[in-house]
């Protein structure tokens, strides 16, 4: 069986290849909905080193996408199953056994953190494409009611649900979220629904997209100077991660525990003294394993979730060519000023 699949094959430039589609012992997968990440755009446009972009083109992006089960030559799954597609994968037998990974496998950590991990749209090809074949162990089913416009989201989700896994809820009393944009809103919505009784605050820039967190208290990081806070969640990234996370160190309590989300590109400078004096524990974290979607298809059940997600969803946008494709890439890279994502729907 054969599939078309679009890949990025240098700085700005999306190509229409055939692919192989895998059919023995696998599940065959028709996607439906995806959502363009950062870390595509990024791709797309080539804002990574270009010794690192040398060994990743030609590479098809995309690694938040839902689908419906077409034929499954494993019957574990029926044709029709609504599933979401996660993107890392991993042998684990080989890592069990090797000494660097002894803490792997404790509980707050996942299988995503193994060396050898590959993971859709960065090691390997991502999910733009129509048709898509892999082990049943690298999807999870969600409820057919559950539109999948609102269902692509449950990747980010599942990252958002790793960083929740490192904290020791029995001791954060008043949580911070720093961060306005789409990941901090996603992480907002996990605990403004997981946990009510905690004291939660967002930090942004902007306040037209502060006015999103409604179940949060708000402010500017400007605004704010009090030592407060006992779990500080750091969901920026970028050219402004040295700030944030210099505002978080000075607005956390003696012990806090900060949790790491947002990736840069480049070095970032930390105040150490501060974190020696208060004695702060730094969390880091990068994706999600197969424990999170299996959560999150459970959590989006939640009609309040789904509420939550709605206003993310800014455009539906129908993909037939390489054109379509190009015109959503530019409707994300211009989308500054909204927490949204514009999806492509096949």
């Amino acid at each position: 069986m054969f599939t078309n699949i679009f890949k990025v094959t240098s700085p700005g430039v999306i190509e229409e290849f055939i692919d192989t589609v895998e059919i023995k012992d696998k599940v065959i997968i028709k996607i439906d909905t995806m959502a363009i990440c950062k870390a595509d755009i990024r791709y797309f446009k080539g804002d990574r080193d270009k010794t690192v972009l040398e060994h990743k083109y030609p590479l098809a992006p995309i690694h938040e996408a839902v689908g419906v089960v077409v034929k499954d030559q494993t019957n574990n799954f029926k044709p029709g199953d609504k599933v979401i597609l996660i993107p890392n994968s991993i042998n684990l037998e080989e890592e069990k056994d090797k000494e660097i990974n002894r803490r792997l496998f404790e509980k707050e950590l996942g299988e995503n953190y193994c060396q050898n991990a590959v993971f859709r749209s960065s090691t390997a090809d991502g999910f733009l494409r129509q048709y898509y074949s892999c082990d049943p162990s690298l999807i999870v089913k969600y409820n057919d009611e559950i539109d999948s416009k609102y269902a692509v989201f449950s990747e980010l989700l599942s990252v958002s649900n790793a960083a929740l896994r490192r904290i020791d809820f029995t001791k954060a009393k008043k949580i911070a979220i720093f961060g306005d944009g789409i990941m901090g809103y996603i992480t907002y919505i996990l605990l403004s629904n997981l946990y009510k009784d905690k004291d939660l605050t967002v930090f942004g820039t902007n306040k037209e997209k502060l006015s999103m967190f409604k179940k949060a208290k708000t402010y500017l990081t400007s605004e704010y100077s009090k030592a407060d806070f006992d779990t500080l969640i750091e969901c920026v990234g970028g050219n402004f991660q040295e700030d944030v996370i210099d505002s978080m160190i000075s607005l956390s309590i003696v012990g806090a525990d900060l949790i790491l989300m947002g990736v840069s590109e480049n070095k970032v400078k930390i105040n150490t003294r501060k974190i020696l004096e208060k004695g702060l524990c730094i969390k880091g974290v990068t994706r999600s394993s197969k424990e999170d979607f299996e959560f999150v298809s459970e959590f989006l059940n939640n009609k309040e979730v789904i509420e939550d997600i709605k206003p993310m969803v800014l455009s539906l946008n129908k993909i037939n060519n390489v054109n379509d494709i190009y015109r959503c890439f530019e409707k994300e890279i211009n989308n500054k000023t909204i927490i949204g994502k514009n999806l492509l729907i096949w």
